[in-house]
């Protein structure tokens, strides 16, 4: 497991317990963390993606950042709808550099709508309806897995002798 470096140094994974113990009402709400995969992959013909290991990853959100090398699983705090999006960038020899980010997802929300879409049409409406009424404030929120394919720094060429 990574460790994050808060930015603002603080310590333990609530980035933004010293702004509230402070009284900073604006300071988002800690709801918990989570373990976020990084996996990197190339691309081979007639496989698709396939997982490679060792590449030198770095993530970063507003509030943190860490350095890994996949595969790797980082601790990151969870904010509900107030979590940073990740940045993620990997880099391997003979490989460019590659970045992708990652959003967190209201995985509550998520569910019922998929629960809705599973009974049909009527199912999603009535889902519509009651999420609507719903607090959605304290819904859980998570991140998916941030997957990198790596690009090969100069594409084979296949010789039409061979």
């Amino acid at each position: 497991m990574t460790p994050i470096k808060p930015q603002n140094g603080a310590t333990g994974i609530d980035v933004y317990a010293q702004h509230r113990n402070a009284g900073n009402t604006t300071a988002p709400e800690f709801a918990g963390d989570q373990l976020v995969e990084v996996r990197s992959y190339v691309y081979k013909q007639d496989q698709g993606d396939t997982e490679v290991r060792g590449a030198n990853c770095s993530l970063s959100a507003a509030e943190y950042s860490a350095t890994m090398t996949t595969p790797a699983r980082v601790r990151v705090p969870l904010y509900r709808g107030q979590s940073s999006t990740l940045a993620v960038s990997c880099e391997m020899p003979g490989y460019k550099k590659s970045m992708i980010t990652v959003a967190p997802m209201d995985i509550t929300r998520n569910s019922r709508y998929a629960n809705g879409a599973s009974a049909g049409l009527l199912g999603v409406v009535a889902v519509a309806a009651i999420d609507a009424m719903s607090d959605n404030s304290k819904n859980d929120w998570r991140y998916p897995i941030a997957k990198i394919v790596l690009e090969p720094e100069t594409p084979k060429r296949i010789s039409t002798t061979e």
